[in-house]
């Protein structure tokens, strides 16, 4: 029994040293234009895609000039072209594409059918200006609820919004747009690659290489005094 309750405690000891836990916070890439009529003049919205990219790494892309992927459903606004509202109402940021998601006011739900911890878009024809304050709002896995504010962006302006909540699983995102007219294109979503606020692997310290040392240690004396036994 002694011997037993021994051995227990040696592995607990081993476990120990070598579990490790993994936390994150939310981490938010927001870059806006104004004024906007194609995606070359959204300078600061593409700078924060981008830096948004070089973390989440490969993503899932929605550009809206094939079926949605298996897997999203889209809820509110209607798949659009270019007309007659011009871009004050959004447009395509897709290279070489023409169809975008438009929304006149209210919200659009994007629902995961894979719970994911990456999020973002470019959406134009802002005028942050003259409406209420449009947001993203999601609830976390610890089922907290998350609100990102939409950054100013006036005169039919544009805008990159993203965020990276690393390990949580978010089963779907609410784009409020308020009493706007204005489009979104080129979504990204789907786990990142690594976490914004610990992107390297903790490094045990001295003191856990020591004990995990002392505790294998221990499991070989224990084996050899029971085979003695």
């Amino acid at each position: 029994m002694l011997k037993s309750h021994a051995l227990r405690s040696v592995l607990l000891g081993v476990i120990v040293a070598t579990s490790s836990s993994v936390a994150g916070a939310q981490t938010t890439y927001l870059g806006a234009d104004n004024s906007v009529t194609s995606l070359a003049q959204m300078v600061n919205a593409q700078a924060a895609a981008a830096s948004f990219l070089a973390v989440a790494g490969s993503l899932n892309v929605v550009d809206f000039e094939s079926p949605l992927p298996p897997g999203l459903t889209i809820t509110g606004g209607t798949t659009a072209i270019l007309d007659s509202c011009g871009a004050v109402c959004g447009f395509n940021t897709t290279a070489g594409g023409q169809f975008f998601r438009r929304v006149s006011g209210g919200s659009v739900r994007f629902s995961f059918t894979n719970p994911v911890d990456a999020f973002g878009f470019f959406v134009n024809g802002l005028q942050t200006n003259i409406v209420s304050q449009q947001t993203i709002v999601y609830v976390d896995g610890g089922s907290v609820t998350r609100t990102i504010n939409m950054p100013s962006s006036i005169n039919g302006g544009g805008a990159f919004i993203g965020f990276i909540d690393f390990g949580q699983l978010i089963s779907s995102v609410t784009f409020n747009a308020t009493q706007d007219i204005l489009g979104f294109d080129d979504l990204r979503f789907g786990r990142s690659a690594a976490d914004p606020g610990n992107p390297m692997p903790p490094i045990p310290e001295p003191s856990t290489y020591l004990l995990m040392v002392t505790g294998l240690a221990g499991l070989l004396l224990l084996r050899r005094n029971l085979k003695n036994v």
